[in-house]
């Protein structure tokens, strides 16, 4: 061998090393991807027709037979999805709704006299520095519209709707670290204008968000990237919180509804131990901060990353990841889960 062989041997050797790598990756990825977990059986529960476009980590809002899916991330790698995905209940089909302005994930959505409004969220998985905008979709409109923007930007966090408002709880903001108290947001649509209110004692992302009886139910999440199992009940007339009756174990990106009073939370993730938690609780509110939570049948497809609506009386689930944290891309699901027996 001369000198000069030499150097082009070790690249050579370099370059099939690298590609071998990379065939292994690939072929890893390959087989995570084929091998993703599919629904099984689940008593009380159905499947609905598939979302076209598998994705997670998404915004979801119900205005009438109809169900938004909102941005998210989708694919292998992850990226941030822009796309609107419309679900008509009485047709049990999917279609195409106008995009979002720009690509979203970790947003959060809500209903509100029949436009959908869009908050927050970052725009890729390189950069996640959370958003402050406000967009809606009117009824009819075939385009998002900007509106006045958060008083501070915020992603992982939910939004409801009560009393002609619409309030934003919890998140990761710019100006909010770990489990620093951060304050509810309150916007009002008829003066396009946000005000402050009480903010949780534990701030949390990746928590459940519902309104019952008049008051807003903040349910588990992740502070400090240690899940939770707080539950915070709001009184939007004495602006304040009181504790409520903790989960049986902590958990964040749990998808939730709320139906006749009784709360619903089904799934999520765990980022300390990195599994999915395959729970599905109901909690009857009628007995206020002493009830229990009650574990009933798990859906065919245990999610993250999912919210829970509730459409036409039934505790839907749209999308998600069957695996958890950094296996999510491998897992993403279009499945559509409805609970058709009510509790």
């Amino acid at each position: 061998m001369t000198p000069r062989s030499c150097p082009r041997r070790v690249l050579n050797l370099a370059v099939v090393a690298v590609l071998g790598i990379a065939l292994g990756a690939g072929g890893f990825l390959a087989f995570q991807v084929l091998s993703a977990p599919a629904p099984r059986p689940a008593p009380g529960w159905a499947l609905l027709a598939d979302m076209p476009n598998p994705r997670g980590e998404t915004a979801a809002a119900v205005t009438g037979s109809r169900l938004y899916v909102v941005g998210g991330l989708a694919g292998v790698a992850a990226q941030a999805s822009a796309d609107v995905s419309l679900y008509d209940a009485t047709t049990d089909r999917w279609s195409v709704a106008p995009a979002l302005p720009e690509p979203r994930h970790h947003a959060a959505a809500v209903a509100e006299d029949g436009a959908i409004y869009v908050t927050g969220g970052a725009g890729s998985v390189v950069d996640w520095t959370p958003t402050d905008t406000l967009w809606v979709l009117r009824p009819g409109a075939n385009a998002w519209v900007e509106l006045a923007p958060m008083p501070d930007a915020r992603f992982g966090h939910r939004m409801v709707a009560l009393g002609g408002l619409v309030y934003v709880v919890g998140g990761i903001g710019d100006a909010n670290a770990d489990s620093a108290p951060t304050m509810t947001l309150a916007y009002d649509p008829v003066a396009d204008s946000w005000s402050s209110r009480a903010p949780l004692g534990i701030n949390r992302d990746h928590l459940a968000v519902v309104v019952v009886d008049g008051r807003i139910w903040a349910i588990g999440g992740r502070a400090g990237g240690s899940n939770h199992a707080l539950v915070d009940l709001y009184d939007p007339v004495s602006d304040s919180w009181q504790a409520g009756p903790a989960l049986p174990e902590p958990v964040s990106g749990a998808a939730e509804g709320a139906l006749g009073g009784r709360i619903l939370l089904s799934g999520g993730e765990d980022p300390g131990t990195g599994v999915i938690v395959d729970r599905h609780w109901l909690l009857d509110t009628s007995a206020g901060a002493t009830g229990t939570w009650v574990e009933l049948p798990a859906p065919p497809l245990t999610v993250h990353g999912a919210p829970g609506v509730v459409l036409e009386d039934r505790f839907v689930i749209a999308g998600g990841s069957a695996r958890p944290g950094g296996q999510s891309s491998t897992a993403w699901t279009g499945a559509t889960q409805v609970l058709v027996d009510n509790p």
